[in-house]
């Protein structure tokens, strides 16, 4: 080969090269062909026109997080009601406001004179900051007893003997009705309605077990664990064919240790369901008090609250000497499993804990003015917003699927983005969204809050499509027709479609 020959074949070759590099854009700019989106378009308008939704509503919306415009949108700007993916904006609020290292503090104090014989003339408070997990079965490293025992070597530490007085668990610090006003009745005393108070415990959650009868007749309570010495229930549950489930729900106000039980339960063995324990302040104290008798200290009157102690017109020493102060886990962890297993009572305690941050008022009305008042700030119209608690478990709730994702965008713009976004159950892997959009590129990719409650159906969170840009989505259907099964698959399949298209 001559040299000019050889130089011109670099030189082809060089351009050939050069070509093929320009035509095979990298597959984080590829866009969506009109032709997908239309898939996508289409998609919605059948499931609008489905028989399920042909009663119902169908809200859907799509932005880019690169540059917050709308990719698609159909019902955007209907208010309706989400759920629980109302958890979503209380999360992430207490994130932004309160800080992802923020703990709530639970104070063991006492009053009065403590002489140098070891007898303490006063009183032993337990002063709730607001802690959800204090003794919660759902964390790890938060034993009850673990707890009672380190407040108990506290004591001895101070070489306490004797008590005169009482243990006082002080619930003053929140409001004193702890449940949301728009909460029903047929929720309030099942375990998922169990309202924050200042003093929590055990995730205010008791078991209730039965033994079934013969079919069609009353089922026979056996026991309640841990032990609720204080409730008297009104029995109305009935045994039924096996394998019907849990049908059977528990009903009554705080405070209040009346509680009424109806429904069935399934033929077979001892069979259990959840109910909200009462007055969880008053629990804690009980179990205070027993642990500091078996660690043989003394202690002369029996245990009461704040709340007691106000219906007998009766005052409390505010004057106290700081024995301990127990932490919760980081305010990171505690949103973590907030929105991955869907903890009503966890949301409830951010919300009235942003209230006491933002207004001064640990109530559920104040945290609603805060959270309203922070997402104004940031620039969301809130006209069409209604919030009525933290969980979603209001039927009064109302957001637009339009809000949800301008707040999804301004959440992927924040410097606690990853917190929140890692607090989001994944598509087809874990918590509330394993099996859900299981398929394609929605798996291990997509990551939402879902919320679910009678004929409510929602999806709210974010996914990086096949054109390589992260999406914040919002999906929200009401009132629709058939079974949860039913829409829980359309809307599955949805979301794989609209991950595949976009």
């Amino acid at each position: 080969m001559t040299p000019k020959i050889a130089i011109t074949a670099v030189i082809v070759l060089f351009l050939f090269l050069l070509t093929c590099s320009q035509s095979t854009p990298k597959q984080e700019n590829i866009q969506p062909s009109s032709t997908d989106v239309e898939a996508l378009r289409q998609a919605l308008q059948r499931l609008e026109e489905d028989p399920l939704l042909i009663h119902g509503v169908l809200a859907f919306s799509v932005i880019s997080n690169k540059d917050g415009k709308t990719v698609l949108e159909k019902n955007s700007q209907k208010t309706l009601a989400v759920a629980s993916v109302m958890k979503a904006i209380t999360t992430a609020t207490a994130l932004a406001t309160l800080g992802e290292d923020f703990k709530f503090q639970t104070e063991l104090a006492y009053s009065g004179e403590l002489t140098k014989e070891g007898v303490l003339k006063g009183n032993l408070y337990i002063k709730g900051g607001g802690d959800p997990t204090l003794g919660s079965q759902l964390l790890k490293n938060q034993s009850l007893q673990t707890v009672l025992s380190q407040w108990t070597n506290k004591l001895k530490l101070l070489n306490i003997s004797r008590i005169e007085g009482r243990v006082i668990a002080d619930e003053s610090l929140f409001e004193r009705n702890p449940t949301p006003s728009q909460w029903i009745w047929g929720d309030m005393g099942n375990y998922f309605g169990a309202p924050a108070g200042a003093l929590n415990v055990l995730d205010n959650t008791y078991k209730l077990y039965f033994q079934p009868t013969a079919l069609g007749q009353p089922a026979k309570i056996l026991r309640t664990e841990p032990n609720m010495s204080h409730i008297q229930f009104v029995n109305e549950v009935k045994t039924a064919q096996a394998g019907t489930g849990d049908m059977a729900s528990i009903s009554g106000a705080p405070h209040d240790q009346v509680r009424y039980v109806s429904g069935t339960i399934p033929l077979g063995g001892t069979f259990s369901i959840k109910g909200a324990i009462p007055d969880p302040a008053l629990f804690l104290a009980e179990q205070l008090h027993q642990k500091i008798k078996e660690s043989k200290i003394a202690i002369a009157e029996p245990p009461t609250t704040t709340w007691q102690l106000s219906l007998q017109n009766k005052k409390w020493e505010t004057q106290r000497i700081l024995i301990h102060r127990h932490e919760s886990p980081y305010l990171k962890d505690i949103v973590n499993y907030t929105n991955i297993h869907s903890v009503n009572l966890f949301a409830e305690a951010l919300l009235k804990g942003i209230g006491l941050q933002q207004e001064k008022e640990a109530s559920t009305q104040a945290g609603i003015k805060a959270v309203t008042a922070f997402w104004q700030k940031q620039g969301i119209d809130i006209d069409g917003f209604y919030m009525q608690d933290g969980s979603g478990l209001s039927l009064s709730n109302g957001i637009t699927a339009a809000q949800l994702t301008a707040i999804l965008h301004k959440i992927s713009q924040s410097a606690y983005s990853k917190v929140f976004q890692q607090s989001l159950p994944i598509a087809g892997v874990s918590g509330t969204m394993y099996g859900v959009a299981n398929e394609g590129k929605a798996r291990n990719n997509l990551r939402a809050k879902s919320g679910g409650m009678t004929r409510v159906q929602a999806y709210a969170g974010y996914f990086t499509s096949a054109s390589g840009k992260q999406m914040s989505f919002a999906i929200i259907t009401n009132r629709y027709s058939g079974e949860y099964s039913q829409i829980k698959k359309k809307l599955s399949n949805l979301m794989s479609l609209m991950v595949e298209s976009l």
